[in-house]
């Protein structure tokens, strides 16, 4: 029951958006502001009505780099606003093709300027790479990614995926790792309690003049930033 009106929240918000991000992305389209003001809007109506308290270091650091690549752990569908707070107006997300099919959010997703990928076809995903990489350097564009590739909500990280970092390697772009607490396995979110959950961003990685042979070097250096991000924003719920 307790889920079903975290979720029914969700519903009321999409409703609620039909009349104030809905219009904002038709006015201008494939905007990265868009972005912001999308899950800004859904990470205050939680916080207000939902149950959950976003806490946000560093946001800064996201704000002054950019064009730039976002890393960080991912355990559970709330993490597009878990991460809200590091949004800033030149934030997009890489997210997994089958978003677009979504009715509705779907459609402002993409309006948000977001990224989709089909992970399944290679070649497409290169194609669709190449061209974010482009996107990137011309817009100054901050792109957020999970390398872990999918949720998971038990503790430590699994093996990271090399994408996020040949685009950041191939585009020259730095890596800013971020760490998000964790939450889900401190709370019950099928229960009334307010959840509380943490997040920093940490400075950034360069990738100036390295080549993708450097890439395991910036997996195990990042992977041990967002690790010990974890460790000590958990520290918060002691």
């Amino acid at each position: 029951m307790i889920a079903y009106f975290r979720y029914s929240v969700f519903l009321f918000w999409l409703v609620m958006s039909l009349f104030i991000i809905t219009p904002l992305c038709l006015l201008r389209p494939l905007n990265s502001k868009n972005g912001k003001a999308f899950f800004k809007t859904f990470a205050w109506l939680m916080d207000n009505f939902g149950g959950m308290t976003i806490h946000t270091q560093n946001q800064n650091i996201v704000e002054e780099n950019h064009p730039s690549v976002l890393i960080g752990n991912h355990q559970h569908n709330f993490d597009v606003l878990t991460v809200a707070g590091l949004a800033s107006n030149w934030t997009v997300i890489l997210g997994k093709f089958e978003l677009g099919l979504i009715p509705y959010f779907g459609q402002i997703y993409v309006l948000c300027g977001n990224v989709l990928i089909k992970r399944g076809n290679r070649k497409q995903a290169m194609k669709s790479m190449k061209v974010l990489e482009k996107k990137i350097l011309e817009k100054e564009l901050t792109v957020l990614v999970f390398p872990e590739g999918t949720r998971n909500p038990k503790k430590g990280l699994l093996p990271f995926k090399k994408g996020a970092y040949f685009t950041a390697v191939r585009s020259q772009t730095p890596l800013i790792p971020f760490a998000i607490s964790d939450f889900t396995n401190q709370y019950d979110l099928n229960s009334f309690s307010r959840i509380h959950v943490y997040t920093s961003a940490y400075p950034p990685i360069p990738t100036t003049g390295l080549t993708t042979k450097d890439i395991p070097m910036l997996i195990e250096k990042s992977r041990k930033i967002i690790e010990d991000g974890i460790v000590d924003l958990n520290k918060n719920y002691l």
